[in-house]
């Protein structure tokens, strides 16, 4: 049996690589004929504009792909049985005794490892081009070091870190804003500067941005530090509050790095598993908590997950009632489609109603069942 094994496997990887690079290839001609404009107006020389169109769709291919990726397996998986069937193949290996469900084994499994394989670019690839995610086009074809700041917000000391604009390389903000809570609206709403850059925790002094050329009022640069109410924190170290800042300089201590500030929304869609965990637990983004935790253990278990809508489409090759293999292919398609969205409404749910478990774990439980009945039946199918 390792020769029929070896045969589709070999079938399911070719028609899977197939899917890929024709979906990739679908969405690098659709979206390069609407924003052809933007990269035009890069005014790059002819050489570093198509080099870096190459690299910006090279990019973006695995975002379509990580989006799309259980549909590729489904489409890929049906493709590869439908073809066996329309050739007979299926029919002869029933014959000699073989089960369904010992048929599409070889699929499942080799669905199961291209999803751990493609956990690579999940957890390696994609945390690292998080600034690069959110680059527009012109700002990528141009190589824009300076990028504009994505505001974020700190959930435990209530401030919100804003600026002008990023140097990713250098990862410094020029004339950054740090918006004021309400636990510290006695020194005003605001504290700005000429320029900061984010220094990680290092002895006594916690992670944050040190400002130069911050605008302090005399009683405020001569004063102790900054203590949010709410939560006794210390916030914001004037001069000769801590050795470590100079005059004409504050410290605002926050975990929002320089990462956060240019991925934007990309820092919780592609960062890696482990950032989001720590993240979750960091009362930093304790509003986003419940958001990260959901998507830090989706992510854990996007491989299992990958492999539902497999489950719930490919019996339908098997167990129609018609002839028609194609309207099996679209019943499967639609109810792997339909676990697909409950991923998302259970996350919507999961948010509002502050329950990660709901987020994470009401899709598994309401089709499970469901796979497993299927799977019964197609074990227990005869010929």
């Amino acid at each position: 049996m390792k020769i029929v094994d070896g045969y589709i496997f070999r079938k399911f990887f070719t028609i899977f690589f197939l899917t890929c690079v024709t979906v990739s290839g679908l969405y690098v001609v659709f979206d390069i004929f609407t924003k052809f404009d933007e990269f035009w107006k890069a005014d790059a020389p002819a050489f570093g504009f198509v080099t870096a169109i190459a690299e910006y769709y090279f990019i973006h291919t695995f975002v379509v792909v990580d989006m799309l990726f259980s549909f590729i397996a489904l489409l890929a998986a049906l493709a590869t049985l439908t073809m066996m069937a329309r050739q007979n193949e299926i029919i002869a290996l029933l014959a000699t005794g073989l089960s369904p469900g010992r048929i599409i084994a070889p699929v499942l499994i080799g669905a199961f490892l291209v999803s751990l394989a493609f956990t690579t670019v999940r957890e390696a690839f994609l945390p690292r081009r998080l600034a690069e995610l959110n680059l527009s086009p012109v700002d990528f074809v141009k190589r824009s070091d300076e990028v504009d700041v994505v505001s974020a917000f700190d959930g435990w000391t209530g401030i919100t870190v804003d600026g002008q604009t990023l140097s990713r390389s250098k990862g410094t903000i020029r004339e950054p804003r740090i918006l004021l809570g309400r636990g510290l609206s006695r020194y005003g709403n605001r504290l700005v500067a000429k320029s900061a850059v984010y220094l990680n925790a290092d002895g006594n002094r916690p992670a944050g941005w040190l400002l130069s050329g911050a605008k302090l009022s005399a009683e405020a640069s001569d004063g102790p530090a900054w203590v949010e109410e709410a939560s006794g924190r210390t916030v914001v170290y004037p001069p000769g509050s801590a050795d470590w800042v100079k005059p004409g300089e504050a410290f605002v201590a926050t975990s929002v790095d320089a990462t956060r500030l240019a991925a934007g929304d990309g820092w919780r869609l592609y960062n890696s598993t482990s950032a989001l965990t720590a993240a979750a637990n960091d009362p930093t983004f304790a509003r986003d908590a419940v958001e990260l935790t959901i998507r830090a253990h989706t992510r854990f278990l996007r491989p299992f997950a990958d492999l539902l809508p497999l489950c719930l489409g490919l019996p339908f090759v098997f167990l129609r009632s018609e002839r028609n293999v194609f309207a099996a292919v679209g019943r499967g398609c639609g109810l792997a489609g339909a676990y697909v969205a409950s991923q998302y409404v259970a996350t919507f749910f999961g948010e509002k109603l502050g329950s990660a478990a709901l987020g994470v774990w009401a899709p598994f439980f309401v089709f499970v069942p469901l796979v497993a009945w299927m799977m019964g039946e197609l074990t227990k199918k005869e010929v």
